[in-house]
């Protein structure tokens, strides 16, 4: 079995965070991404316990440096991100899995730690299809776009919450923390996290059939709330739907599509470049 894990900082037990004005600012970094890559780790040992063959881990967070390779458990492989000419994901059809950790709740949620969705300088709100959805959600999406199911997510309550109501027919969730407010937290013991992540790993991956991904839809509109109207103004000359004067919106019927041109790419362009389908890689 071939399983794909996206990681973020936000969501490990023991990440601290405080405001920068406006958005968020990681202040114990080195701790962060060691707690991080623990976690990581923990996964990675029930994965293999439930028989994963391939397990390739992405540091999904910022400039892809997050997760010490050095310290990485040695069956799992590390993908880093940088550049302007890379895919919008680095899931496709040859994965039976794939597996959220260290995630956070969207922009607004009270009790999410560290809360936002995408940028915390940039982006007010996000709706797909008219719902509220954040960063666990658009990475559902993406995953069900090649029809490869989430088994498992963690971060603190709120992102737990938020994949439950994302995925309402079941996925596994680990708890690391319960967020008070956007910055402050009671954080479990890493060990703890460790043995329940191993624990539900293993579990959710011997139990895979019944985990499905999400049915698409015929089609689909990204309406986003900017922080600023200026941001707007740059997405109206990309050729977005101005709907006022801080909210633009996407539309199209190949979400891969739709999402890659929130990420900059013009209609069309991003899944020509990468030969990008529903059933690419499919065995």
């Amino acid at each position: 079995m071939k399983i794909h894990i996206v990681t973020d900082l936000e969501g490990p037990s023991g990440t601290n965070g405080r405001s920068d004005g406006i958005g968020n600012k990681t202040i114990n970094i080195p701790i962060a991404c060691q707690v991080l890559t623990e976690e990581v780790n923990a996964c990675v040992e029930g994965l293999l316990a439930a028989g994963a063959e391939r397990i390739i881990v992405w540091d999904g967070h910022g400039g892809s440096n997050s997760i010490d390779i050095t310290k990485l458990h040695p069956a799992a492989e590390l993908g880093t991100i940088g550049g302007e000419l890379y895919p919008v994901t680095f899931l496709d059809a040859s994965y039976d899995a794939t597996i959220q950790l260290g995630a956070h709740a969207l922009q607004g949620v009270a009790d999410g730690y560290m809360n936002h969705t995408y940028s915390s300088h940039s982006v007010a709100n996000m709706w797909l299809n008219g719902e509220p959805i954040g960063e666990i959600g658009i990475n559902i999406w993406k995953a069900a776009y090649f029809r490869v199911p989430t088994i498992l997510v963690s971060g603190d309550d709120a992102a737990c919450r938020e994949a439950h109501a994302c995925l309402p027919d079941g996925v596994a969730t680990v708890s690391t923390k319960h967020g008070i407010a956007r910055y402050t937290v009671i954080n479990r013991n890493p060990a703890a996290v460790h043995a329940e992540l191993r624990a539900t790993a293993e579990r959710a991956l011997r139990n895979l059939a019944d985990y499905k991904p999400k049915t698409l839809p015929d089609a689909f509109e990204l309406t986003i709330q900017l922080m600023c109207p200026n941001l707007a103004d740059i997405w109206e000359k990309r050729g977005a739907e101005r709907l006022d004067h801080m909210t633009i919106r996407i539309r199209g019927t190949d979400f891969i599509d739709v999402w890659s041109q929130y990420s900059g790419w013009a209609p069309g362009v991003h899944n020509r470049k990468f030969g990008v389908t529903p059933d690419r890689n499919r065995r």
